[in-house]
């Protein structure tokens, strides 16, 4: 296959010694439920089940294989969207192809996830034997769960099936799950994230689990002999059951559970015609689906599309610098990143043309099982967002300057020349060396004082995260009261951009000190040749087309007016910026999870931490 295992007696991830005691532990239940379905066959006619199974029509072995097809390409996307959740990136044509084989074999010959692991590893051209494994896990687990809601739901759908109670304390957990979704923090763990299944995620998954086990149940029942099948309200919640008993009871396509499971669950049913059916749909369920899966395995990795399209040429914005803490990513198709549960969030204006850079985005959300958004974009990428039929939302001005005509003396500035004039006693430097701890306890301090830092689009104080800025002091005496942070870019003129980032200053700093740097910082912009300089966005709190915004940070205790005010004081220009999704109802799904980003954004990763896979530039 090309491949090998590694050394260690280890396969799959796993010990051989377990997957030694897995196998006699399928061993020992198959022969426990052979005996059993022995023991219940000993009053069975054999040569009545032999004359029923004669009895099944043409027709209904097409039908039954028409319904196995059905549910083999409902389970082929199941590994699609497993796949979309890992951010694997894996073709979703090679990836269904794979599933399918991986799935008709391991369901026949038993140790799911390891032969299906093993099966996965040989037909995905990308994939180690470890990530082929936690993926067969990943499917075999979700399943299961998918299962348990999808047999809940029938059970309480069809008024005389059993178990009720327990299909209805189920189903209240599965909801309760895809709530969880919707409203948990992210989880990290050893500063890895923890991607929860998203609601879109979920809801496919409950999709695929139902359309694949209800014709699954759907080609059994079609193989009753004619005249003796059960109404189908009847049969189709104890095939439920029955196929739930033989999934959890690990052997080769649950031979014994499912059998003695479902003639329990259908006393009434004539025994003879039941088995001569269950024997027929074993024979088009699981063994001409697992000798397919074997000639596909033989047949080895399908060649997989065509890469996709190169990265997009173009500086990064500025803001790039943001991507350094781990929350976001330069992805190749042109934009500056970041993800929440159930979107993936372009924020700013591509570093290339918006015509091409949003279609790639488009296409990345959707490998992804996320919608796509963009947040803080400016009003021509707005444009051609609501060419590709977005809605937009004002939601933010940013507030900029020429440093090259900015001029101290203009009656606009009147306030700010206030301002400086009660810091006049400031010290402010630009040293090589940072004093870090010094900065650590202005932030800490600032960052109490306000609930807490902001994150996701907005940076946050990391000594590893300040050493790459433009850093701005000021000191009263000896004693450091207050900083400023800048980006640095080249602009979108190639004549240079500084953005603001931090602002974090002592409750015993005077009044003025934020002026003071951010007016040194021009001053040097203007020395330098800076085309540009940004003093970030302020969002709008104004308008009835602004109340999302406005309640968030309400809610959150955020000033807005009061920061408005500070960068009004520079007479900056405004220029409105906008969040855009797909329809009204991402819209407000769009304001809730970045919200929530913003002023919920958990512990920034451990010094020295590897970044997480989704963090790097990716295409």
């Amino acid at each position: 296959m090309g491949k090998k295992v590694g050394a260690g007696a280890r396969v799959a991830g796993r010990p051989l010694w377990s997957i030694g005691a897995q196998g006699l532990l399928s061993l020992a239940l198959v022969l426990l439920f052979l005996r059993l379905l022995q023991l219940r066959l000993d009053s069975v006619d054999i040569e009545a089940v032999e004359a029923a199974f004669a009895r099944v029509a043409g027709w209904q072995w097409l039908a039954a294989l028409a319904l196995t097809g059905l549910s083999f390409h409902a389970v082929g996307r199941y590994d699609v969207l497993i796949h979309r959740h890992l951010c694997s990136g894996a073709d979703p044509a090679v990836a269904g192809r794979a599933g399918m084989a991986a799935i008709a074999l391991s369901q026949t010959l038993g140790l799911g996830v390891v032969t299906g692991g093993l099966v996965r590893w040989r037909l995905l051209p990308r994939a180690g034997l470890w990530q082929a494994s936690r993926l067969s896990a990943l499917v075999a687990l979700s399943f299961l769960a998918a299962w348990a809601l999808v047999t809940a739901a029938t059970l309480l759908l069809i008024p005389e099936a059993p178990f009720r109670k327990l299909a209805a304390l189920v189903l209240a957990a599965g909801l309760g799950l895809m709530l969880l979704s919707l409203a948990a923090p992210p989880l990290r763990l050893r500063d890895r994230p923890l991607r929860w299944p998203n609601a879109f995620t979920m809801s496919g998954l409950l999709a695929l689990t139902a359309l694949d086990t209800l014709a699954a149940g759907g080609a059994l029942w079609l193989l009753c002999p004619p005249g003796e099948a059960l109404p189908l309200a009847r049969f189709l919640p104890a095939f439920l059951l029955a196929l739930g008993a033989g999934l959890v009871s690990g052997t080769p396509g649950g031979v014994g559970a499912f059998e003695v499971t479902l003639l329990a669950l259908l006393p009434e049913a004539p025994e003879a015609p039941l088995l001569a059916a269950v024997l027929a749909w074993r024979g088009v369920y699981y063994a001409l689906p697992a000798l397919l899966g074997a000639a596909l395995l033989a047949r080895g990795p399908a060649r997989p599309a065509p890469a996709c399209l190169p990265p997009v040429a173009g500086p990064p914005p500025a803001e790039a610098g943001l991507a350094r803490q781990g929350r976001l990513a330069l992805l190749d198709s042109g934009w500056l990143a970041g993800r929440t549960p159930h979107l993936l969030v372009g924020l700013l204006d591509p570093f290339a043309p918006a015509s091409e850079a949003l279609p790639r985005l488009i296409a990345e959300a959707r490998a992804e099982a996320r919608l796509p958004c963009l947040y803080k974009c400016g009003a021509r990428t707005a444009v051609a967002a609501r060419r590709q039929g977005f809605a937009l939302l004002p939601v933010a001005r940013e507030a900029w300057l020429d440093p090259q005509g900015f001029r101290l003396d203009r009656p606009a500035l009147a306030g700010l020349r206030r301002k400086l004039r009660k810091a006049a006693g400031l010290r402010i430097t630009r040293p090589a060396t940072l004093p870090l701890a010094e900065m650590q306890q202005v932030a800490q301090g600032w960052a109490r004082a306000r609930g807490g830092e902001r994150g996701f689009s907005m940076g946050r104080f990391c000594p590893e995260y300040v050493v790459g800025q433009r850093v701005y002091l000021g000191w009263d005496g000896a004693r450091l009261v207050g900083f400023v942070t800048f980006h640095e870019g080249p602009g979108r003129d190639g004549r240079g951009e500084w953005v603001l980032d931090l602002m974090r200053q002592a409750a015993t700093a005077p009044d003025g000190t934020m002026q003071a740097l951010v007016l040194r910082a021009i001053t040097d912009a203007a020395a330098a040749g800076v085309g540009r300089l940004s003093l970030a966005a302020a969002p709008l709190h104004g308008g009835p087309e602004c109340w999302p915004a406005r309640l968030a940070h309400r809610l959150a205790g955020v000033d807005l007016s009061g920061l408005e005010r500070f960068k009004a004081g520079f007479a900056p220009r405004w220029d409105p910026l906008y969040l855009a999704a797909p329809s009204r109802a991402a819209l407000l799904l769009a304001g809730v999870e970045i919200a929530r980003a913003i002023h919920r954004p958990g512990r920034l990763p451990r010094q020295g931490a590897r970044s997480p896979p989704e963090a790097s530039r990716s295409s």
